[in-house]
């Protein structure tokens, strides 16, 4: 009864907050989203300058990607078929969901997500036990550096998430290893995120963000780059072909 009184306690809270939704939100949902995960427009979540076209975005909240990005995640991840994901900064868990969720209709496939905080780790792990996807991830509660510095995994896909300032670090730790062996994505790229966001990360940070990120990008090792300049921002960065 306890856990049946939760998840009633839970669905109701998502209903009320999809009523909140402005006029003309869209109600599309991916299938591999547990439906009590409630969905608002981006540019109502989080804030933006209206050369970003946020109200063209769903999220969860502030801190979560947008879902529009979390399930070209997923089909990547269906599309590619990679045994081991590398994700760097969990959050709510909600990426790492769809990462799993992947790699379960894959039939194979590992996450390995690094985030800093014991307690967001465990609170992912939960979450991802709960929708039947556990076996698809580990957490891992250390500084990316590090870990990344010392892991013997090698890994075929990975998503940067953590703190923007070390996110070019994780990738080239990754490059000079040899530890990563297909492409690399990196969420909050928007050049124009500091106009609207000026505590974290600074326009002083996010320029270098950028400047390192489009340097590695043109790095005559790499096979190319992909760039989305709506919403928050993504640049992909592909390996030099086989």
């Amino acid at each position: 009864m306890p856990g049946f009184l939760t998840q009633f306690l839970r669905t109701a809270r998502t209903v009320a907050y999809r009523g909140r939704k402005s006029p003309g939100a869209r109600r599309w949902r991916p299938e591999w989203l547990p439906f009590w995960i409630a969905t608002d427009t981006e540019s109502r979540v989080h804030p933006h300058v209206p050369a970003e076209h946020a109200d063209l975005f769903l999220a969860h909240n502030a801190g979560t990607t947008e879902i529009e990005v979390l399930n070209w995640l997923h089909a990547t991840v269906c599309l590619l078929k990679p045994r081991h994901i590398l994700e760097t900064g969990a959050a709510d868990g909600i990426g790492t969901l769809a990462l799993a969720s992947a790699c379960r209709a894959n039939g194979f496939g590992m996450v390995h997500s690094i985030e800093i905080d014991p307690a967001r780790c465990r609170r992912g792990e939960a979450r991802l036990r709960r929708y039947g996807v556990g076996e698809y991830a580990r957490f891992y509660a250390e500084d990316s550096r590090q870990f990344l510095r010392r892991t013997d995994l090698v890994f075929d896909f990975g998503w940067f998430d953590s703190m923007c300032e070390f996110r070019v670090d994780e990738y080239e730790i990754c490059r000079e290893r040899g530890i990563l062996r297909g492409a690399a994505a990196f969420h909050d790229t928007s050049p124009l995120r500091a106009e609207s966001l000026t505590d974290w990360p600074s326009p002083p940070e996010h320029a270098e963000y950028r400047r390192r990120l489009a340097a590695a990008a043109r790095d005559p090792r790499v096979g190319g780059f992909l760039e989305s300049r709506l919403s928050r921002g993504m640049v992909v960065i592909f390996p030099p072909p086989a």
